[in-house]
């Protein structure tokens, strides 16, 4: 597993505020009118792919993968594994909702219908929650904590999660800079995940010798 390092964490971070910033003052509108004038048939298909960045399946299968190694077959590294793929998934995503209910952003629906764009803090209905992408998070989480377990995997996997997190902007349920900061978060969660493991393994009392 790479190391995590915090001066690398809070430069990417800046790095993606100022890019979500300019996004969403130049560019997530003429994106987002260019996605509604699409064929239909481009959107039905992105509809299909949009179900991969559902957290509940990769919930469900991470942790029976874990009850599984951990307890039938007693795999301990691969328990683990399976254990790091689910915290991370279901931290990602948890983060990711938590910054949705305090920027209470409207999704772009309302844009198209009520010529309404900007952000209600704290504003908890569904239609107030586009920033960041859930979806995002969590299959760039999935991808990003299988690559680092896999890591021949890496390109096809994270060009993966890139197909699903942009067909969210595609079929008009977020902004391009909803993406974007979700992408972010589900990447950052995984190595915090990291760091943290290996915070606690160093705290842990040695054994005997």
């Amino acid at each position: 597993m790479p190391r995590f390092r915090w001066p690398y964490a809070i430069s990417s971070l800046i790095l993606v505020t100022i890019a979500a910033a300019l996004s969403y003052g130049f560019v997530d509108r003429p994106v987002a009118l260019a996605c509604r004038g699409l064929d239909r048939r481009i959107v039905d298909v992105f509809e299909w792919i949009t179900a991969f960045g559902v957290s509940t399946g990769y919930l469900i299968g991470f942790f029976a993968l874990y009850i599984l190694f951990r307890f039938v077959v007693r795999r301990r590294r691969a328990a683990r594994q399976a254990l790091f793929l689910f915290v991370s998934t279901a931290a990602a995503g948890l983060a990711a909702d938590v910054v949705k209910f305090v920027a209470g952003r409207a999704r772009p629906k309302l844009y198209f219908e009520q010529d309404l764009y900007g952000m209600e803090f704290f504003r908890v209905s569904h239609e107030y929650t586009s920033f960041p992408s859930g979806h995002a998070a969590t299959i760039f989480a999935a991808a990003t904590a299988l690559a680092l377990i896999f890591p021949k995997w890496r390109p096809p996997l994270i060009l993966f999660a890139a197909i699903v997190a942009a067909s969210r902007v595609v079929i008009g349920a977020h902004y391009l800079g909803d993406v974007l900061v979700g992408a972010y978060i589900g990447v950052i969660t995984v190595y915090l995940v990291v760091w943290g493991e290996r915070w606690r393994a160093r705290r842990r009392p040695a054994g005997p010798a």
